[in-house]
């Protein structure tokens, strides 16, 4: 019988000599459609993580009000500042912001916040809290791949796709202490 629209594949364990799952014979490659079922799978998985992992940690309540007067990122040290209204150095955390200058510079300020999220650019990537000040922009944990923390030399290196990349104490505090409007000067 040739293989069609209506044909069904059934999974022998047995005959899965070469780690193919999906019972094709081996050599072969997986059809338009068995690739567009696996790449949902892979984003109802991802996103099935956030739920478990508690994709709205519990007492997630953003900031409604601090003493903070603006936030510094150093793109030169790897370094975000964060200043009160008296002028004092409040805290000082070492991050990794965008390889090959996708940081942009410039004055922006706090407009959205998530306590968790899913990249933009893979579907497959998880951040918690989210702090963005500008576009897709913004403050966050160390992404995780199925799970797994991505490589982050925070306060050593740029590594990032364009945001600023903070240990996930650091970003939840950034989150939960910076209100929208507060001041970001990324320079």
């Amino acid at each position: 019988m040739a293989d069609g629209p209506g044909t069904r594949w059934t999974v022998d364990a047995m005959a899965l000599d070469d780690g193919r799952s999906d019972g094709a014979p081996a050599g072969t490659r997986p059809g338009r459609r068995t690739r567009r079922v696996v790449s949902v799978l892979a984003l109802l998985v991802a996103a099935l993580g956030l739920v478990l992992a508690g994709a709205a940690p519990a007492g997630a309540s953003p900031a409604t009000g601090s003493g903070i007067d603006h936030i510094d990122v150093s793109l030169g040290s790897q370094r975000v500042r964060v200043w009160g209204t008296d002028g004092t150095l409040i805290r000082d955390f070492p991050v990794s912001t965008g390889s090959r200058g996708r940081t942009p510079s410039g004055s922006f300020r706090i407009y959205r916040r998530s306590a968790s999220t899913i990249s933009t650019t893979d579907y497959i990537t998880t951040m918690q809290w989210m702090t963005n000040f500008t576009g897709g922009i913004g403050f966050h944990g160390i992404p995780r791949k199925y799970g797994q923390p991505l490589y982050t030399p925070l306060g050593e290196r740029p590594v990032s796709a364009g945001c600023v990349r903070m240990a996930d104490a650091d970003a939840e505090w950034i989150y939960r202490n910076a209100p929208n409007g507060t001041r970001v000067n990324v320079k």
